[in-house]
């Protein structure tokens, strides 16, 4: 296993970490800490989770009871997250994260999910820092941490303005040039940056053919591709795996293992490719799924990345259709208002409202063209 610095805190990370938002099956919680433990038997010390991702802190919790018994030895950090909004909230929250997981402190405590600038001044404004300050002064918390779906520059503004230990951020071969400001702002201040979604939240493993190019040599599979893009950015400290099988481990800890670093001419073009191709997909972060209509706004979001990736109408009517349960003669669309709110929510500032016209067109397609054709079977001479 490859181990980094966590910015100027003197604490070593494992350069893949273990994203907790995956489990397979919450409610088998033998399962769940073997894999967590698996993984720390592997070399990976860096755990995420968070409050929100139902059961997660207390399955990793379990994990965690037997692993603190070679702590001393075998050392792990654990991260966890609040998106309250008020000092109370913050208190309260942490002291839920501390029980769940039965742990006397957090390592990396985030601020989680800053989504603009004005929610970073309100959170602010509320007392959020102070908070997090506090807690910390009592030894509740070691590192104060940063979460945030915000552009690269918004993002770089935030640690210019508070110092962070670290940014926890979305970055990947899909969409690493919407992020760049902020990784060349980390570095410039010492700030660790752990990267969520580094698969592309799932797309670049379920597509291995259109995402090949990312590999270097014959042998290696698309997901070590992937990860040893990341593994090639020294200003990237994490980057956090979302495991569900022993299997997943194992590949990216292959992507460790088998590291070098690129070329700069083949990184260069590997770059280059990606940025032209795919910095528009969604990465599935689902902020937008609020809509006044009652839109699943991300489910056509993700069925509009199977055209984009393939170039085929069917392709985005079928995923709709056997994978979400959305027929072509379903009436979502026609509800849209194009309020924009989903646009303003999107972390990725996406057209939102032009794909789903887009969408919406094709659905009518696909709808006219199956009546057109039981039409033509009723008329069918018996």
């Amino acid at each position: 296993m490859l181990y980094r610095p966590y910015g100027s805190t003197g604490k070593q990370v494992s350069a893949i970490g273990f994203g907790a938002m995956r489990f397979p099956d919450q409610n088998n919680v033998e399962a769940c800490a073997n894999l967590v433990k698996t993984a720390y038997d592997a070399g990976i010390n860096y755990f995420d989770t968070a409050i929100g991702y139902g059961k997660s802190e207390e399955l990793c919790g379990v994990a965690f009871a037997e692993m603190q018994k070679t702590r001393s030895q075998k050392p792990f950090y654990v991260a966890t997250k609040t998106f309250a909004g008020t000092e109370s909230d913050v208190r309260r929250e942490l002291e839920t994260s501390l029980t769940r997981m039965k742990l006397p402190y957090i390592d990396f405590y985030h601020v989680w999910c800053v989504l603009s600038q004005n929610a970073w001044k309100d959170r602010k404004a509320a007392g959020v820092l102070k908070a997090f300050e506090k807690m910390k002064s009592e030894g509740l918390i070691k590192h104060i941490c940063v979460s945030s779906h915000m552009s690269g520059s918004e993002i770089g503004s935030v640690l210019e303005e508070y110092p962070f230990d670290g940014v926890l951020l979305g970055y990947s071969a899909m969409n690493f040039a919407f992020r760049e400001a902020a990784l060349a702002a980390a570095a410039k201040l010492n700030r660790a940056v752990v990267a969520m979604n580094p698969l592309g939240g799932g797309v670049i493993p379920q597509f291995p053919d259109r995402f090949a190019f990312v590999k270097t040599r014959p042998e290696e599979t698309v997901v070590e591709g992937a990860l040893r893009f990341l593994l090639n950015d020294p200003r990237i400290t994490v980057s956090l795996v979302g495991f569900s099988t022993v299997e997943h481990i194992r590949e990216a800890i292959r992507a460790v293992d088998g590291f070098k670093p690129l070329p700069a001419d083949k990184l260069a073009g590997i770059r280059a490719s990606l940025k032209e191709a795919f910095n528009e997909l969604c990465t599935g972060c689902q902020y937008c799924d609020e809509c006044p209509q009652g839109i699943p706004v991300p489910k056509f979001m993700d069925a509009y990345n199977q055209y984009m990736l393939q170039g085929k109408p069917k392709e985005l009517v079928d995923r709709l259709n056997w994978h979400w349960g959305i027929k072509p003669e379903t009436d979502y669309l026609q509800k849209c208002t194009e309020c924009g709110q989903c646009e303003t929510a999107c972390t990725q500032h996406l057209p939102i409202i032009k794909r789903l016209k887009e969408i919406r067109a094709e659905l009518e397609k696909a709808a006219a063209a199956a009546a057109a054709a039981k039409a033509a079977e009723a008329a069918k001479p018996a």
